[in-house]
């Protein structure tokens, strides 16, 4: 992301069905990490009996796992931001940043705060924010931010309105609003982040957002690199999608040039898409339902309308019978 001028003010990397992982490492005021286990009943010990002072619950230490952590994860899209090194921030600045960036998201893309997470990852140079899609299914949001040149621009706008500043004068709408409040970065979701977050700290940042840029750094990629990418935007619910892309590369087929990418003139999210105009929509079983068969004619026959080539390829018919269909667009095979 470049402010006029060429600056540099963030990069960004968008990773689509990721797998993440929340880690719970102990109470946070006390010096010892991780949780005491009692082997013999599979019960943890509470912080009075894993007091050195207090007799053990378990016959024996041996019987006691120490230093136990636990976690939880679950496969969504994130987008790394990390700020440019020239900006020298603190904890603070990368607080309120973390919370302005995701009310802009929530306000542009008209999204709940539930739907979106966010937390500051990594040290020093690797310092970054991670946002992902807490919805289930995901949102398909933030893969506009490295998509769209102007996204980024439009959210630092979003962001700066939220935090009662005019964005074209950056003018205080709010004086009464010293630091944070409830109507800008505040919530219940980021309570410990209250005590760093101030609106003021950001503004002029989100200000040269606002008018910056977003370039992408990718392109040039070999047919096996693309095919890995687009293998990495399946929808992880799909087995079919998978069995699609799988299927063309090892018959040397013509890849997409695109997956799960947004049509700009229609509200619809293709599974694979074939410049300049061709959508293709892998139907897994819950395509059978009645309802969803009449939402798949509707959205189908609007997009043929408006001149887009619809294909479907089936979860119980033959995969290669259904793509040696279209020569034109998936090329012959190479097998």
């Amino acid at each position: 992301v470049y402010a006029e001028g060429d600056t540099q003010l963030l990069r960004l990397i968008y990773a689509p069905t990721a797998t993440i992982f929340r880690i719970n490492h102990g109470w946070r005021n006390r010096r010892e990490k991780g949780f005491k286990l009692d082997l013999n009943t599979g019960s943890l010990l509470s912080r009075i009996e894993r007091d050195e002072s207090r007799p053990p619950v378990a016959d024996s230490d041996a019987d006691v796992e120490n230093n136990v952590r636990f976690f939880v994860q679950d496969t969504v899209n994130v987008l790394l931001i990390y700020p440019s090194v020239t900006l020298e921030m603190d904890e603070d600045q990368m607080a309120t940043l973390q919370y302005a960036l995701q009310r802009g998201i929530e306000v542009t893309f008209q999204v709940e705060e539930s739907e979106l997470a966010s937390e500051r990852i990594g040290s020093g140079e690797h310092r970054a924010i991670l946002i992902w899609e807490a919805a289930e299914g995901g949102l398909g949001v933030l893969r506009r931010l490295v998509d769209e040149p102007d996204a980024m621009a439009q959210i630092a706008r979003a962001a700066l309105e939220r935090c009662h500043f005019d964005p074209d004068t950056l003018s205080d709408a709010n004086p009464d609003c010293n630091f944070a409040c409830y109507d800008c970065l505040l919530s219940y979701y980021n309570q410990r982040d209250h005590h760093r977050m101030n609106r003021h700290l950001v503004r002029d940042l989100l200000a040269q957002l606002s008018t910056s840029s977003t370039f992408s750094a990718g392109g040039g990629r070999s047919p096996e690199e693309h095919y890995r990418w687009l293998r990495s935007l399946t929808d992880s619910r799909s087995e079919l999608e998978r069995r699609f892309i799988d299927h063309l590369y090892r018959t040397g087929r013509r890849l997409p040039d695109e997956a799960q990418r947004k049509l700009q003139d229609y509200n619809c999210i293709p599974d694979f898409f074939y410049e300049p105009s061709v959508c293709v929509f892998c139907d897994g079983s819950v395509h059978d339902d009645p309802e969803q068969r009449r939402k798949d004619r509707l959205v189908r026959s609007e997009l043929r309308d408006l001149g887009y080539r619809v294909i479907v390829i089936r979860y119980d018919e033959d995969l290669e019978g259904q793509i040696s269909q279209y020569p034109d667009v998936f090329g012959a095979s190479g097998e």
